[in-house]
């Protein structure tokens, strides 16, 4: 009687270890799966956080499109009424017309002339490597302006994170 206690104690305590073995791997795998969780969840919120900084970039980028065109428009030092084309009949400078330090009057296009319609278009690259186009369309002999300034957060066309950001102003 003596032996079999003894040897029934024995095989307890073997299972008991097995137990101890397995609830350690379960423990370990529902550590490991929640901590991929959070590591899951704190990917996307960088992600996320970065999406926001290059879009904030690109609006930038085309609010300074927009500046730039509305100081022309009114400032206008040295020029007629406006510099950019209102019609046929008007004769826009081809140069001195600076937006970070650059001349966009020497690269702009000027597009759809009627006897009372125009619209000039520029791009102007920023030093932070942000860029924007700006199309200025005068209407009514240019009376009418329309500002559509197209912001991205990179110059580069082709790549995979570049952001867009519009702002049209219209007086």
């Amino acid at each position: 009687m003596f032996l079999k206690s003894k040897k029934s104690h024995r095989v307890k305590k073997q299972m008991q270890s097995g137990y101890l073995l397995l609830f350690a791997v379960v423990l370990s795998s529902i550590v490991l799966a929640i901590g991929l969780g959070i590591v899951n969840i704190v990917n996307k919120g960088l992600i996320l956080a970065s999406a926001g900084r290059l879009s904030q970039a690109a609006f930038y980028a085309a609010d300074g499109g927009v500046e730039c065109a509305l100081y022309w428009d009114r400032t206008h030092i040295g020029f007629g009424i406006t510099v950019f084309a209102t019609s046929t009949n008007s004769t826009p400078p081809s140069s001195g017309v600076v937006c970070a330090n650059e001349d966009v009057a020497g690269t702009w296009e000027i597009t759809n002339q009627t006897g009372s319609t125009a619209n000039t278009t520029f791009d102007l690259a920023f030093n932070n490597g942000t860029c924007t186009t700006v199309t200025i369309l005068k209407s009514g002999s240019g009376t009418v302006t329309v500002i559509n300034a197209l912001g991205y957060n990179t110059c580069n066309v082709n790549s995979p994170r570049r952001i867009e950001r519009a702002i049209r102003v219209r007086y």
